[in-house]
Formats: structure tokens, C-alpha cells, sequence
């Protein structure tokens, strides 16, 4: 073959079927890279390479961005008849994506660099007069632990685990999805240098939920349900248990992602499928739109606004309590609280400044944000049934597991309250930020480097990335130094191992993790990684004409129902609200366990009176659905002690409170004539059984 400037290229599969929507990547054999192509509807793609391209020294890689930008691997390619005008590629297309697994930093719409400004759709480097960290990777992959073995620096030790952080294990899963929302790049590449202005961001860079609701219904019809209500995302259910023991709650509507008959997700971001805890995550917002849709309809109509339409509402409102969580729930967390309250008082000073273009800088995407991985736990406490389950499989056939792209087993529907913060302070905690990393991380079930840590070290260094000792100083901190971080830290028994013993500085992204450690005994980001973090996210929002700053009346606050007795509104109130979107439509309004108990735990937290009898105990039904609802048939369970339902018809946004003792029934209220207490403890939890016997609500009381 000889060289050409022009020819029509066409992605097939195994089976010759085209393949649409891929990113193909060409590049010679001393490692230029010639261009990148998207693939039309037929396949095909039109290579030009400015003074041509001997296509017998040119390599394609193909990836897939619907499925987070994972390679498919060129199986082979031929010249069709011969023909000197086109060519096939055939790969294989199947593949599940791995959060940090697939490149996909970027950002969008005329970032600033260096060089001036580009055109849309590109990363930019916020520091770029700064030496990039340019280690051997042989250092990098000693720290890092290649090939996932054991014992390597960054791995946490069986004998000396990181400890439990005050943060709920929620929040490191909660990050992941907020990374998905802002990044995609499924151009680059982890084994070469990339120049920031020249990857793409597949994302918008702002809190939008393009990731939940892609443009709008128009351009992605398949994510609502055009049968029933087409204001509503679809979802799926969950299938039967397969572990060898069974059990599982049962396959109710909601409780799975929509899914193809492959049982791939059919979602706005294939990403959010790529573990069980991320998709029930993505799940949690797709039922909480539904439910906003839902009090939109009813209690709250008056937060339609004049013009708009229910659907617009309700993605409005879900956008802005979203963006309200990160910034106000989930930057507290796991930000210096110093640095958060210096960003409110004097504004931003490195990151997103005001008035520029919003792009998202590589010391964010390439290195802070990566902080997450270090909350990820081994196995993560998903429900009362089964308990902890390991995030990815630890041997052939050894029962239940995390992993995703896969309908989700019964037995694996994750219940928020778990995770999250419901008031009571019952939950599992997320790991602290330290630089090490759970085990599990080590062995990624994915083609290429097995650990997470060196793909994240290698991505560093392809990203120019400075010294997090450098990038400390230029932003005026103090820098620490690799020996301040202790003999006995990861970076100093790597440096040992490489002869390099003397090495003041570590790559930006152990540093953050460092630093945290360091200077939080890990329960929150230093001084550096709270900036960079905090900045980036708090710029992001501000910059966003849409967003709640800038959109929303002055003084706004959440208006949606906040269902758990949490300090503020948490992502715990957006998981509960979420849990309520019910096949049926009935709610539990309230639970309020009577005297002495705190008070009502209802919709909006409001407070008891602490008046009235010791058996005064109630739960409040009410039915959020459009059509009436007939309870015969119902059964409510307060904490395991179980009572038929009146046989009664409970018509839309009426409802039905449930007394614990004697009294005499009415229309509205219904008396159990029980002597004794059932909800005396916080963390109860109170369930409504539909007649064939799936459950279709509950609620954790929390005094």
C-alpha cells in the first residue's frame, strides 16, 4: 500500500456488521499521531493526513465511547476487492468500561491555554509554565504495584488497614458520579504524552446531568417512557439472585436501570453501569426525577414556574438540588473546611477564574479529583439481606460480587440508607483519604495495567502533570517535602527501591493523597487537593447561567420534601425522596414514633410536640399516584410486627395514618389497637407490602 491523503474506512465486528459512533485513532510507527475519526451510522469514517500516510506504517486503535471509552481491539484489516480506496478494520465489540479503566478528562468551548485560546471542546493546564513531573516509569510502576501485586507501596496492608473516615461510603461512589457528569475523553491515551488542547470532552463542563438526561427528550427518546408518561425516565427490574443461597429483595419496577435485551444499560452515560453500587446510584436520580415529576403533579405544582412545562420543571429542580448536594453537602465532606470558607469569603484564586470560558483544568481531571479512590472500599454494605458484597469478583465462582454491565440481581438492590446519612448516624463509612488504596483496586477485571494506581501515575505523566510539591508552591503553600510524608510512606519505599532515596517531590496526585493524610489525618482533603477540588466544582456551578446561583431567585434553598432528619439537605434526601417513586404511588408521608422520640421524621422534617399518649405512634400513607388506591389486600410492617391495611380506597394525594394503638376508625384514620410500642428505637425501619406481597415502600424512622 502506498502513501494516500484520502480514504473511506469502514469499523466493522466480527460478524461484518458496522459499527457506528466510534472513536478510531491513527498514528505511525514512531508514534505521531495522524488524526481521530468519529464513525457515521454505516461505519465509515474519511481519513485525511496532511502529506499523506503510508497506510502499512499506520496503527489504528478503536474505542468505544458508549461503552466509557474502552479499547475494542483491531482484529483485523483488509482491503475490500482489493481496492486501494478503502479499508476495513473489524474488532471486537464487546467490552465492559471500568471507572478509571478509559480516558476521558476534557473540557469544553474555548478553554485557555498557553498557546492562547482553542476551539471547543478542550482540556486545558492551569499551571503550564511548570516543569511537568517527568519520572522513569519503572518509579511510577513500583509505587503503583504493576501487574496487581501484592505488597506494593500504594496497597493498603491486610495487617495495618486504613482506618474508617467519618464520611458515609456513599460519598466516594457519589464523586464517581459526579466525574462522569463533567468528563469525557475517549481520545487520549495513558501511554504517551497528550497535549491538553488537543483532547475533546465528550461532556459539557458544568453540573448539568447531561450524563442522567443527555440534551433533552428529543435527542435521546430512549431514556423516557413514551407509553405511560413521557415526562418519566424509564427503569427496569431487578432479576432473580444469582448467588447459590438466593434470597433478595424481589424484582419491583424501579429497581434496576432500563436495559437492552443484551443487558447492557440504557443510559445517558454507559459509565454509570460499570459497578452495581454506581448504577443504583444513577438509578437513585433517575427515580428521583420521576418523583419530582410525581410532587410536581400534585403537592407541589406551585413550583412550576409561568412557561414552563412539567418535564422542564422537574429537570430544573433535580439540576439544581443536585448541584446544591455538591456544593454544600458533598464539598464539606471531604474539603479543608479553612480553604472552603476562604473560596466563599474571597472567591476563587487559581481555578475556573470568573469571567473566563469554564474549561476543566488537567490538575483537577489528571490527578486531585482521583482522590476518590482512595474512599472505594473493598466490599460495600448494600442491604440488610446480604450485607457486604466485594466490589469486583475475588475468584472464579465465588458467589455474589459488585460487578456491573449486567442486570442487577435482586439480592443487590441497594438500599441508601446504608450508605448515606439518614440522621441517625448508622452507616457504613467510606475509607479515609490516604495514599493507599483498597486491594481490590490492585486487580481490575480489565485489558492493560491490573492497578488502578498506575494508571492514574501513568496519566499524570502522559498529562505533562507538574510535582504536587511544585504545583503547592506555585498556588503559595508551603510544599512537603516526600521525606515530611514519613520513612515508612509509599513514595520513600518506592524512591528506595529505584535508588532514588534523595527525591523531594511525588506526582500531584499521591501528593493530594499525601497531603490529606498528612494534614487531615485523611478524613478530608489538604490544603491543595480542598483547593484544586473546591475551586473546579464551586467555578463550574458559578459559571453556569443555568445553575442555582445565577437562576434561582435570591436566597434559594431546596424546595422539594427533605424526608430524612439530616442538618441541611443532604444526598441522603435526594436517595429517600428517590425510594418513594413507587409502581403504585404510595408513599409513607411520616413516621412519628410519639413521645420522648424526637418527634416526626416526616417529608420536611418537621418536629413533634411531645404531647400525648406513650402509645401515640403513627405512620402516614398517602397516595402520590393519579388514579385511586385500593388498600385491601396492604400490609405495613413496623419493624418486623406486621398488620392488614383497611380494606378502604385512598384517592390521589389523600391520605391514611396508620396509629399504633386504640382509637376509633375513620376515613383518614386507621387504629391497630396494639398495647405496646413498635417504633420505641431509632433506625426502625417501616415497610408497606403490596397484596401479592412485593414490597413497594419504606422508611427508617430517626428520632
Amino acid at each position: 500500500m502506498g502513501a494516500t491523503d484520502k480514504i473511506t474506512c469502514r469499523v466493522v465486528d466480527d460478524d461484518s456488521r458496522p459499527l457506528a459512533g466510534r472513536i478510531v485513532i491513527g498514528e505511525r510507527e514512531d508514534g505521531d499521531r495522524i488524526g481521530h475519526w468519529m464513525t457515521e451510522d454505516d461505519g465509515n469514517f474519511v481519513l485525511e493526513a496532511d502529506g499523506g500516510a503510508d497506510l502499512d506504517k499506520v496503527s489504528f486503535t478503536v474505542r468505544n465511547p458508549a461503552r466509557g471509552g474502552t479499547e475494542e481491539p483491531v482484529r483485523r484489516r483488509r482491503r475490500p476487492d482489493g481496492s486501494e480506496a478503502a479499508l476495513h478494520l473489524s474488532v471486537n465489540a464487546r467490552s465492559v468500561a471500568l471507572h478509571g479503566g478509559s480516558d476521558h478528562r476534557g473540557m469544553n468551548e474555548a478553554a485557555c491555554t498557553a498557546a492562547g485560546p482553542v476551539r471547543s471542546h478542550r482540556f486545558h493546564t492551569q499551571f503550564p509554565e511548570l516543569d511537568p513531573y517527568d519520572r522513569d516509569e519503572e518509579l511510577l510502576r513500583t509505587l503503583g504495584g504493576a501487574d496487581g501485586e501484592a505488597g506494593a507501596p500504594m496497597m493498603e496492608s491486610p495487617d495495618d488497614p486504613v482506618g474508617d473516615a467519618e464520611t458515609p461510603a456513599g460519598y466516594g461512589i457519589f464523586g464517581q458520579f459526579v466525574d462522569h457528569d463533567l468528563t469525557f475523553d475517549p481520545t487520549s491515551d495513558i501511554d504517551r504524552r497528550n497535549d491538553p488542547a488537543a483532547l475533546r470532552n465528550f461532556r459539557t463542563p458544568a453540573l448539568d446531568l447531561d450524563s442522567l438526561y443527555r440534551t433533552n427528550a428529543e435527542a435521546a427518546p430512549f431514556l423516557y417512557d413514551h407509553e405511560t408518561d413521557e415526562r418519566k425516565l424509564l427503569t427496569g427490574d431487578a432479576v432473580a439472585p444469582d448467588a447459590e443461597d438466593g434470597g433478595g429483595l424481589s424484582g419491583l419496577p424501579g429497581t434496576d436501570l432500563q436495559r437492552n435485551e443484551q443487558g447492557i444499560a440504557l443510559i445517558g452515560d454507559p459509565r454509570n453501569d460499570e459497578n452495581v453500587v454506581v448504577s443504583q446510584l444513577e438509578l437513585a436520580f433517575v427515580n428521583f426525577h420521576n418523583r419530582v415529576v410525581d410532587h410536581l403533579r400534585g403537592p407541589g405544582s406551585s413550583l412550576v414556574e409561568d412557561g414552563e412545562s412539567v418535564l422542564e420543571a422537574a429537570q430544573r429542580l433535580v439540576r439544581w438540588h443536585y448541584q446544591w448536594v455538591v456544593r454544600r453537602d458533598f464539598l464539606p465532606r471531604i474539603c479543608d473546611r479553612y480553604v472552603l470558607a476562604d473560596i466563599e469569603e474571597r472567591g476563587r484564586q487559581h481555578f475556573v477564574p470568573p469571567g473566563r470560558t469554564p474549561a476543566i483544568p488537567v490538575e483537577f481531571g489528571g490527578a486531585a479529583y482521583r482522590f476518590g479512590h482512595s474512599m472505594i472500599r473493598h466490599a460495600f454494605d448494600v442491604n440488610d439481606e446480604v450485607g457486604e458484597v466485594p466490589l469486583f469478583p475475588t475468584g472464579p465462582g465465588d458467589g455474589r460480587n459488585l460487578r456491573g454491565g449486567r442486570p442487577v440481581p435482586s439480592d443487590l438492590v441497594v438500599d441508601w440508607s446504608r450508605l448515606l446519612d439518614t440522621g441517625d448516624g448508622d452507616y457504613q463509612p467510606s475509607r479515609k483519604i490516604e495514599p493507599l488504596l483498597a486491594p481490590t483496586l490492585f486487580n481490575l477485571p480489565i485489558a492493560g495495567d491490573s492497578s488502578l494506581a498506575v494508571r492514574n501515575l501513568r496519566r499524570g505523566k502522559a498529562l505533562g502533570l507538574a510535582s504536587g510539591q511544585d504545583v503547592a508552591a506555585r498556588m503559595g503553600y508551603d510544599p512537603i517535602r516526600n521525606e515530611a510524608f514519613g520513612d515508612e510512606s509509599a513514595i520513600m519505599e518506592a524512591l528506595r527501591a529505584q535508588g532514588r532515596g534523595a527525591d523531594p517531590d511525588s506526582p500531584l496526585w499521591y501528593y493530594v493523597l499525601a497531603e490529606a493524610d498528612y494534614q487531615q489525618d485523611g478524613e478530608r482533603l489538604g490544603a491543595v487537593g480542598s483547593r484544586i477540588v473546591a475551586e473546579t466544582l464551586i467555578g463550574l456551578i458559578e459559571a453556569d447561567e443555568t445553575a442555582y446561583p445565577n437562576a434561582a431567585p435570591d436566597g434559594w434553598e431546596p424546595s422539594l420534601p427533605q424526608p430524612t432528619a439530616t442538618d441541611g439537605y443532604t444526598l441522603a434526601d435526594i436517595t429517600a425522596f428517590a425510594a418513594e417513586a413507587n409502581p403504585d404511588g404510595l408513599v409513607i408521608e411520616a413516621v412519628d414514633a410519639g413521645p420522648g422520640s424526637g418527634g416526626d421524621a416526616g417529608a420536611n422534617g418537621d418536629a413533634g410536640d411531645a404531647t400525648g399518649d406513650a402509645l401515640d405512634e403513627s405512620v402516614t400513607l398517602r397516595n402520590a399516584a393519579a388514579e385511586p388506591i385500593d388498600l385491601t389486600g396492604y400490609v405495613i410492617d413496623l419493624d418486623g410486627q406486621r398488620d392488614d391495611l383497611p380494606d378502604a380506597t385512598l384517592g390521589p394525594e389523600e391520605t391514611l395514618t396508620v396509629h399504633v394503638g386504640a382509637g376509633a376508625d375513620t376515613a383518614t384514620d386507621h387504629y391497630l389497637g396494639r398495647d405496646a410500642p413498635a417504633l420505641d428505637d431509632e433506625g426502625e425501619v417501616v415497610t408497606v407490602y403490596a397484596p401479592d406481597g412485593e414490597r413497594t415502600t419504606r422508611r427508617r424512622y430517626v428520632g
